[in-house]
């Protein structure tokens, strides 16, 4: 199957996701493919500047939230997703491949979707019952906003607050029902987030209320 097309942009953001070569795990302790993790976001942001907006790492893959001011997603991961892979094969003496193929991306061109995007990157490490609260996981740039973690990059919250206070933390830690789980997992699987559509109506599923708009 051929690449999609990649949507250059600079008004909205994208959600990109990369997995290990055949799912397997990154065969190093998560502290250190974090570390890793940091130095490369690092490196490729000094090559080609981005707005970051979230990170989560899991045992075998990552998601990141990132908008391109100068609408080169591409070079940008390019030289993430590079410097990376090079890391992970040099400190853990693998041979083969680190990636089990491109990253892939979908465009989040509005608020709404944007949180619910947000809550379903933060929930990563909740649904795997690695924590009890989103913001107690380390491997997450959430937990540098709120318990005051170690992040190199600037963090423009997507979210609309000054800060992450209390009502929204309620919200991120809400587990949606596995149905909208569902609709927003085949949402970033479209160049464009969307959620799927009623059958009958013709219109979008709804999905439970986010906090930061009703302020």
């Amino acid at each position: 199957m051929p690449r999609k097309k990649l949507i250059r942009t600079t008004d909205f953001p994208y959600h990109v996701t990369t997995r290990a070569n055949n799912r397997e795990w990154f065969q190093l302790p998560l502290p250190e493919v974090w570390s890793y993790c940091l130095k490369s976001l690092t490196y490729a942001h000094e090559k080609i500047p981005v707005t970051f907006h979230s990170f989560v790492l899991m045992s075998n893959h990552y998601h990141l939230l990132v908008s391109t001011p100068n609408a080169d997603l591409d070079k940008f991961m390019y030289f993430f997703n590079k410097h990376l892979a090079d890391q992970l094969r040099i400190h853990s003496k693998r041979i083969n491949r680190v990636f089990g193929g491109p990253y892939s991306w979908s465009l989040v061109d509005s608020k709404p979707y944007l949180f619910h995007v947000v809550r379903y990157v933060f929930q990563n490490p909740l649904r795997k019952q690695l924590v009890s609260k989103v913001e107690d996981y380390h491997f997450s740039s959430l937990f540098s906003e709120i318990r005051g973690g170690t992040f190199p990059l600037e963090i423009h919250s997507p979210l609309d607050r000054p800060h992450i206070d209390g009502e929204v933390l309620r919200w991120l830690n809400e587990i949606p029902s596995l149905r909208e789980n569902s609709f927003i997992q085949k949402g970033l699987r479209k160049s464009t987030f969307a959620l799927a559509k009623d059958s009958n109506t013709g219109k979008e599923y709804q999905t439970s209320s986010v906090p930061v708009l009703q302020s």
